[in-house]
């Protein structure tokens, strides 16, 4: 989900709509979209710590991976998974070696082949975020890993591909150094300066 999208997904009236159709909507509409099981489904309000959580992931991967054949997205990159035909705009995205596209106009194409995918998680979309999505990322072919973030404290949880196997690692200490597309990155460099939300906030 995007970075401008942490609040309910809202899906659109229209019970199924094609993928053209989505395209086309996407083309012109106001914020981001996206489409999971035939349905548009509009993505609403980011939080400070959400933000906050994502611009320092953003600089940290950027700065560790200058130089190598490898670009990392804020947000908006749009990701295709042509094997469950939806399409998602995961929170940050790293894209090693060729870059392949879906084109689904002259003007807007999609990521086919991340090799990292990154979700800030929230309240209303944990849940899905980390069952039927994670169902159709493991799906996109090569595919190393897929990373949640946790905008109510210090927690990364990282799903890493090992010949077709996924293995599930936690991280909680300050001190711990998650290994995200090939950079090591400290737990507290993460939520530097993130001032995590109560439930009365």
């Amino acid at each position: 989900m995007t970075a401008q999208a942490r609040s309910m997904p809202q899906a659109t009236a229209n019970p199924t709509t094609t993928l053209e159709e989505y395209f086309a909507f996407e083309m012109n509409a106001e914020g981001r979209h996206e489409f999971v099981d035939g349905k548009i489904v509009a993505m609403a309000y980011a939080s400070e710590p959400h933000g906050k959580i994502a611009s320092n992931l953003n600089r940290l991967l950027g700065n560790c991976l200058l130089g190598k054949a490898c670009d990392v997205y804020i947000g908006d990159r749009m990701l295709f998974v042509k094997e469950c035909n939806q399409v998602f705009y995961p929170d940050l995205l790293v894209v090693c070696g060729d870059h392949k596209f879906y084109q689904a106009s002259p003007k807007m194409k999609a990521t086919l082949n991340p090799s990292v995918v990154i979700e800030i998680l929230s309240d209303s979309t944990e849940q899905i975020d980390k069952t039927s999505k994670t169902r159709c990322y493991k799906k996109i072919p090569g595919l190393q890993q897929i990373v949640f973030l946790s905008q109510k404290e210090q927690h990364v949880r990282i799903l890493e591909n090992e010949n077709g196997k996924w293995i599930d690692t936690e991280y909680y200490e300050p001190e711990d150094v998650p290994h995200i597309g090939d950079c090591d990155i400290p737990l507290h460099e993460i939520y530097r300066r993130v001032e995590f939300e109560t439930s009365e906030s």
